[in-house]
């Protein structure tokens, strides 16, 4: 099924999210969407995409499903026709998440995209009620980019080289938009528009032949068409206080679209909140680390089997 029925001006917007997982990432992707659940509010569909996932695998997802009112769940493997000639830019990234190229062409309306390696603390619903018009995607500034652009006094060689590569593929969008595609609100109707940038999009190959694979490839893509959303709809280890402070210093907005509290912590990086505990409880990194593990324990009462290692 491809999700299909178009939004309706005055109406309510469908809302749609998608994961796309692997075997390895498959426990903390079910930790991210039952806390996507705990907060949902209405109808939805759930797109869940899985690459190399055994029969027991995908009843796992539909025992964390189960039960909720209103929700449809649309499962695919993805493991065959998709992801020929992908490879994750690290060894902490799968190639799996490169089937996020494909929900345009396989989904219709707008798509909230959210990586495994989140904590979902509120609603999605309201991120819904935007209107993107022709915009590709609802997206959130990179983090580190910012960091980097708000202390040019601390600048290294190592940061100057990757800030000038990113110069050079986003031309003539500016290096300061450059987002982190971890979660991504797609418009998939306004890419769909346009086939030749949709087969550009789902060019797996040359997406893992860049320094930061899929988010590269898409920021190359989308330059400017994109809408800034609030820093609270991908937090970074919940560092959003911080992350308004960093754009306001580099003379950026510091509010993007339907601002507010962080809704989706996002742990990025080698380092897992699942896996480390050796954090600072009174840094917002900390906190955040501290709140993963809560919901943790509480999934884990749920389904003692599903335990992210």
């Amino acid at each position: 099924m491809n999700g299909k029925g178009r939004h309706l001006p005055g109406t309510p917007r469908m809302v749609k999210i998608a994961y796309v997982t692997d075997r390895t990432f498959l426990k903390p992707t079910l930790l991210s969407l039952w806390s996507l659940l705990q907060h949902l509010q209405g109808a939805a569909e759930l797109h869940f995409w899985g690459d190399g996932l055994s029969p027991e695998d995908w009843a796992d997802v539909e025992a964390v499903t189960a039960g909720h009112a209103g929700l449809t769940l649309l499962c695919k493997d993805i493991g065959s026709g998709y992801l020929e000639g992908a490879h994750g830019p690290t060894d902490y990234i799968t190639a799996a998440t490169m089937g996020r190229l494909f929900i345009p062409r396989l989904i219709d309306g707008y798509v909230l995209y959210i990586d495994g390696d989140t904590l979902v603390t509120g609603d999605v619903g309201p991120l819904f009620q935007v209107e993107m018009d022709d915009a590709y995607a609802g997206v959130v500034r990179d983090y580190h980019i910012t960091h980097w652009l708000s202390e040019p006094e601390k600048t290294t060689a190592d940061r100057d080289a990757r800030l000038a590569e990113i110069r050079q593929f986003m031309g003539p969008a500016r290096v300061e938009d450059y987002f982190n595609a971890g979660i991504l609100l797609l418009n998939c109707d306004a890419l769909r528009a346009h086939p030749a940038l949709l087969a550009q999009m789902e060019d797996v190959a040359a997406a893992s032949a860049r320094t930061h694979g899929d988010q590269d490839h898409l920021n190359a893509l989308f330059g400017t068409d994109v809408m800034q959303l609030d820093p609270a709809w991908n937090a970074s280890w919940g560092r959003i206080r911080r992350h308004r402070g960093l754009l306001a210093r580099s003379g950026l907005v510091t509010a993007g679209g339907v601002p507010g509290s962080p809704v989706i912590l996002h742990y990025h990086g080698p380092k897992k909140p699942w896996r480390d505990r050796r954090w600072d409880a009174w840094s917002s990194r900390g906190r955040a680390t501290l709140s993963y593990r809560r919901a943790m324990r509480r999934f884990v009462q749920q389904y003692p089997h599903l335990k992210p290692l």
